[in-house]
């Protein structure tokens, strides 16, 4: 699989309990871009990451994820990649910077900057409070600052704004695209706010049913479907006409 992908899968396949939920699942990922991952809910994008990220062993398929198999090397592609899936979890007695100094100590990294992290997050006047008092969009920029503190190339982000504010959306979406700008780094996000998706994607991919029906270019996309991505994502969700 080429250098220029950060993640790149052919006909991957996952099944539980003889229930394939991953079917001939094929998608790329350029590296030093933001790809956005679409799909309904329950149409496979959480199970996706978990196979990217080692998580999950693949049923059948291949996978690659910064150049490496994610089975053979999930733990070097966990170092190399951060993320956020489904509901973060925290040491709800400690206070952020310790629970970013643990989340280091455990990947190995020394020499992260925590307060610019936080200070990045919108989180450079929570002191020492203990996590248990943070609201939901605090523990949201929480969990962003985890994934980006020990500077990883891919970001696997699912749902990341979910709980800010519209200021907080703002600012994420302005943190996400200076990430790539600035720092190189590939970012792989999924949402159900379709208007950050619209703004911050250079590819959208859509999965319907386990399988990614479609990758496409916002500049395509809108050739196709002038009124704007909402009717795409519709479109193609409910059964519609689509180019593979």
């Amino acid at each position: 699989m080429q250098n220029e992908f950060a993640v790149q899968t052919k006909n991957l396949c996952k099944a539980f309990a003889g229930k394939e939920v991953i079917h001939d699942c094929t998608m790329s990922v350029k590296r030093g871009t933001i790809y956005g991952f679409l799909g309904k809910n329950g149409a496979g994008k959480t199970t996706v990451f978990k196979i990217l990220l080692g998580l999950l062993k693949p049923t059948m398929g291949e996978v690659s994820v910064l150049g490496m198999d994610s089975c053979k090397n999930n733990l070097e592609i966990l170092r190399r990649t951060g993320s956020m899936i489904e509901t973060p979890i925290f040491y709800e007695h400690l206070s952020a910077v310790d629970n970013l100094r643990l989340h280091l100590d455990y990947m190995e990294v020394k020499g992260a900057d925590i307060t610019e992290t936080l200070k990045m997050v919108g989180l450079s006047n929570v002191g020492t409070g203990a996590v248990s008092t943070f609201s939901l969009g605090m523990r949201g920029r929480l969990a962003i600052a985890r994934a980006i503190v020990h500077k990883p190339e891919l970001l696997i982000l699912d749902e990341p704004v979910n709980g800010l504010d519209p200021v907080g959306i703002k600012e994420m979406r302005e943190l996400f695209c200076e990430l790539v700008k600035n720092h190189k780094t590939t970012i792989l996000l999924s949402s159900h706010i379709l208007s950050e998706i619209d703004r911050t994607a250079d590819r959208i991919g859509v999965i319907v049913n386990g399988n990614v029906v479609q990758e496409i270019s916002p500049q395509e996309m809108k050739e196709q479907y002038p009124n704007g991505l909402e009717d795409y994502f519709m479109e193609i969700t409910n059964g519609g006409t689509y180019n593979e």
